[in-house]
């Protein structure tokens, strides 16, 4: 959850400047001389008061005398209430304190009010109010200034205060008088806002609305900036509302630990100060209301204050007068006025009460057919009286919040559900659950009705594994785990080894490796076959971490798991292959790997894999996939696949892709390594997998350049001056991405990602079973590249090309012994003889593969080294310019129609996102093919061919 990383002191005036810039005018208009009135009209929470205390303090910087009153409900019936407050106020400073004679005949006559005969005919009251504007015209002569008149919360004022402003903006006074009226729009009686709103329709009031604080605003009033994280989610919750703003704030800062917000916003009190005049029933059916949730009807609301319906209704129609309560948008369904009044009203009330009320909203929901996911919170808080009826609805409720796609609020249901369970079972002694819906039917429909069902479990946790949500996925298998059917249940063993699985997947490793110990050491421990399968799962939990167990504890698992059922078997000679080839012993690798493929291929019954199965099948295929055995390891892999995706396993599947991409990859199938790679990012990223993210990203960059294509998407960075600006890769994905920039003819890009500043290996040396791939990649590269341009000589090309050769005869690999020879090719190459390089680049094809990039690589490097020959023979046969171009590589052809149209260097270089001595290289092997020796010879050679 992110939320906003520090919160300041709320601002002190207002962050509404377009508004408060409205309302100067009728500053600047009392200062002439004239009278202006004013309309705030908002909700609460929006900032009025804070708006006039700017407005205020302009005032008074302008020479503006100012008069202040807050309107009370409890003042509601004192006549002219608000205009006696303020003009009370008013006190001559150079004399002794005492009222002026104005201010005092206008107070005397207030308090007198219109009299018996002046309520009784419109003349007389005419008369009162015309007196009343008189003497207030009066007292402005002592403020030269101009006057600022301020009535606040004005939707508690009399009718007296209504009629006396009605008069005020009908017969302005003379003298500058400015007028600013605040009031809540939904609390205010038509009475009282009648003489403004006949104001705004007659142009005499200036209406000033407060619109929700945009995203700049919301970061002012926490001041905090604009890109603050979780700015812009807590403004959507505060529904761009100042007040509700500050105290959602407050709450993240507490619950991340962060510190309460400093001058804390102060919702408690303004809500005490709200319900402070409500009597003790209106307070229990606005409890009652806070109990219901989001929505609630008057029936259900009476219901559970225990209050008879006409009562309930009388309180509801007078908490929506107050604006604590508001009708939703459907016909019978009202709301409280925010959620957080909801929430600060629901943790005031006294919890014995809530347990009892959440009781009876229970009873009567489920009576009126309520959905579970309505039914769910107050299962959850009624405390006592749980039946097997109710848990079956917390399990309803989750799977309902699964095809919503919120797994974490199905968690939350499950985990509920769970702990339920576990209390009926403990009260029943461990039996059966011997509640009112407990039935005699068969075993299996007792099983259906089972509360927390095995499926219902996996389901939520591989929706969260899916999501990444990794510490969720921890707190629900303790529960899982602790709960009556993983605890009694004889398969514990299984839901152990599975849940390890996932929270291995997830990155959690020791969390993982825990879980089973914990099961191991376990008093009565589990059955010898059970033992086996969970060590088992101890070091298949390390490598789907993206570790490799210790050669010598593999070794003991295959002992150990010996007669413990073939999935043991072969998941111990699994590990013991792909331990051995990640070492390069790939004799051991070979016989492990054969055994293993062949017990587990003797468990296809041509049904989907099951879930130890599947994981087996995943760890087979990869070490298949770095032997070489493509064939066999894209089968197993798809086989698992299918099994994966039908169960909905999340914890396997970018595993599996990112192994089906690499498959596909070496194989020559770039659409479908495409594919694959492009699924595993998006899996993987969502579920917090940074390691398989960079291998999909890996396989993509090099699928593309493959294809002759930039990645649209263009992820891989450049490095520039020998100095990669990525961080270190892993060695697999720093060859695949260096074969990406040697295909698009990026020599130097791929030496500076694999031997950068002339120093040690960028990254780590590659595994034994990959290492003569990397030095032939980074021989390459240098050639490539140019061995000037890059600092390096021909001797040690040569050196590379040994190293190459000796980890090639010690694993014993036909692709391994191609990438040797290609790399004797280009030492070879680096000193310029060029046919018998050729020779070996034709022999490396044959190991490598036609269709493999390496193979097509090693293809295309014998048929250069062919090219001036052939070239010549077709000019001598005449066959036209045409053919010569048809040898280019995509990229070449690229420079060479560039420098054909008469392109610098520079400009070829700019135009490609290459370094110019890669345009220098590309136009050597350019001339090289066509014949030519000069950009002229190119230009016209182009011109012929049209």
């Amino acid at each position: 959850m992110t939320t906003i990383a520090a919160v300041g002191n709320p601002p002190l005036t207002t962050v509404r400047t377009t508004e408060l810039a409205c309302l100067t005018r009728i500053l600047d208009a009392a200062r002439d001389g004239r009278s202006a009135v004013a309309e705030i009209a908002a909700d609460p929470g929006s900032g009025k008061s804070r708006l006039l205390t700017a407005l205020t303090r302009q005032a008074e910087r302008r020479g503006v005398r100012v008069l202040r009153s807050r309107c009370a409900e409890a003042e509601a019936g004192v006549a002219h209430g608000p205009f006696v407050h303020a003009f009370s106020t008013w006190q001559d400073q150079d004399a002794t304190g005492a009222a002026t004679p104005p201010t005092a005949a206008l107070l005397s006559l207030l308090a007198q009010g219109p009299g018996p005969d002046a309520r009784r005919g419109a003349g007389g009251r005419c008369h009162y109010y015309a007196e009343a504007r008189r003497l207030i015209g009066a007292c402005l002569t002592a403020a030269p200034g101009g006057l600022l008149l301020i009535l606040d919360d004005y939707h508690w004022a009399d009718p007296g205060t209504a009629e006396l402003l009605g008069t005020l903006i009908h017969w302005p006074v003379p003298g500058g008088l400015a007028v600013a009226v605040a009031h809540r729009p939904r609390q205010i009686p038509a009475a009282v806002r009648a003489p403004l709103h006949e104001g705004v329709e007659q142009g005499l009031v200036d209406l000033v609305d407060l619109p929700a604080l945009d995203l700049a605003q919301s970061a002012a009033v926490l001041r905090t900036t604009p890109d603050a994280p979780g700015l812009a989610r807590l403004r959507e919750r505060a529904g761009g509302v100042p007040l509700y703003l500050l105290a959602l704030a407050e709450e993240e800062q507490q619950a991340t630990g962060a510190g309460p917000v400093p001058a804390a916003s102060g919702f408690a009190v303004h809500l005490h100060a709200e319900l402070e005049p409500l009597d003790e029933t209106s307070l229990t059916v606005v409890r009652a209301a806070a109990v219901l949730g989001d929505t609630f009807t008057v029936d259900t609301v009476a219901e559970v204050a225990a209050v008879s319906r006409a009562r309930g209704c009388a309180i509801l129609g007078e908490l929506r007068r107050r604006d604590l309560v508001r009708p939703t948008n459907q016909p019978g369904l009202l709301t409280l006025r925010h959620p957080l009044l909801r929430q600060v009203l629901y943790e005031a009330t006294d919890a014995c009460w809530r347990a009892g009320a959440h009781g009876r909203a229970l009873t009567c929901l489920r009576a009126l057919g309520a959905p579970a996911t309505e039914l769910a919170p107050h299962i959850e808080r009624a405390g006592s009286g749980i039946g097997d009826a109710d848990r079956r609805d917390l399990g309803t409720a989750a799977r309902f919040a699964l095809h919503l796609s919120r797994p974490a609020a199905a968690a939350h249901w499950l985990t509920v559900a769970i702990r339920l369970d576990r209390a009926a079972h403990a009260a029943d002694g461990g039996g059966g659950s011997g509640h009112e819906d407990a039935s005699d039917n068969a075993p299996a429909a007792a099983e259906a009705d089972e509360p927390v069902t095995e499926e219902l479990w996996r389901s939520v946790v591989q929706h969260l594994a899916a999501a990444g949500d990794a510490d969720r996925v921890v707190r629900l298998v303790r529960e899982i785990l602790a709960g009556p059917a993983a605890r009694t249940g004889a398969d514990r063993p299984g839901i152990v080894a599975y849940l390890s699985a996932v929270l291995a997947a997830l990155g959690r490793d020791e969390d993982a490796q825990g879980l089973i110990a914990a099961e191991l050491s376990a008093e009565p421990g589990p059955a010898p076959e059970a033992a086996a399968q969970l060590q088992l799962r101890r070091h298949v939990s390390k490598v789907l971490a993206g570790q490799v167990p210790a050669r010598a504890d593999v070794e003991r698992l295959v002992r150990l798991t010996a007669g413990a059922g073939p999935v043991a078997e072969a998941g111990a000679l699994t590990l013991r292959g792909l331990c051995a080839v990640v070492a390069g012993d790939t004799c051991a690798a070979e016989w492990a790997l054969v055994a293993a493929a062949q017990t587990i291929d003797e468990l296809d019954d041509s049904g989907p894999a099951d879930e130890p199965e599947s994981t087996l099948l995943l760890l087979l295929s990869w070490a298949e996939a770095l032997m070489g055995w493509y064939g066999p390891a894209h089968g197993h892999a798809e086989r698992a696949l299918s099994a994966v995706r039908a169960r909905g396993d999340a914890h396997l599947l970018a595993p599996l892709l990112d192994t089906l991409g690499y498959v596909h990859y070496q194989s020559g199938r770039m659409p479908d390594a495409l594919t694959a790679a492009q699924e595993c990012r998006d899996v993987a990223k969502a579920a917090g997998r940074s390691d398989h993210v960079g291998l999909s990203d890996a396989i993509t960059e090099a699928a593309w350049a493959q294809l002759g294509r930039r990645n649209p998407s263009a992820r891989l960075t450049r490095p520039v001056g020998g100095d990669p600006l990525e961080s270190p890769r892993t060695p697999l994905n720093a060859l695949l991405q260096a074969e990406a920039h040697l295909a698009a003819g990026d020599g130097e890009a791929a030496f500076a990602l694999l031997l950068p500043r002339r120093e040690a290996w960028r990254v780590s040396e590659p595994v034994a079973v990959l290492a003569a791939r990397g030095y032939e990649l980074l021989a390459a590269a240098a050639v490539t590249a140019g061995l000037e341009t890059v600092g390096m000589s021909a001797e040690v090309v040569e050196e590379w090309a040994a190293h190459s050769a000796d980890a090639a005869a010690a694993v014993g690999i036909a692709e391994q012994r191609g990438h040797a020879l290609m790399a004797r090719g280009h030492a070879l190459l680096s000193r310029r003889q060029n046919a018998e390089a050729a020779r070996v680049y034709a022999e490396a094809v044959d190991l490598l593969g036609a269709e493999s990039p390496a193979g097509a690589r090693a293809r295309e490097l014998a048929r250069e080294l062919d090219r001036p020959a052939r070239a010549a023979s077709a000019r001598e046969a005449d066959t036209g310019p045409e053919g010569a171009f048809a040898d280019l590589t995509l990229r070449e052809k690229e420079v060479a129609a560039l420098a054909g149209e008469g392109c610098k260097t520079k400009e070829i270089a700019l135009r490609l996102t290459v370094s110019p001595r890669t345009v220098d290289a590309h136009l050597t092997r350019i001339y090289s093919k066509l014949g030519v020796n000069s950009r002229a010879e190119l230009a016209r050679l182009m011109a012929l061919a049209g």
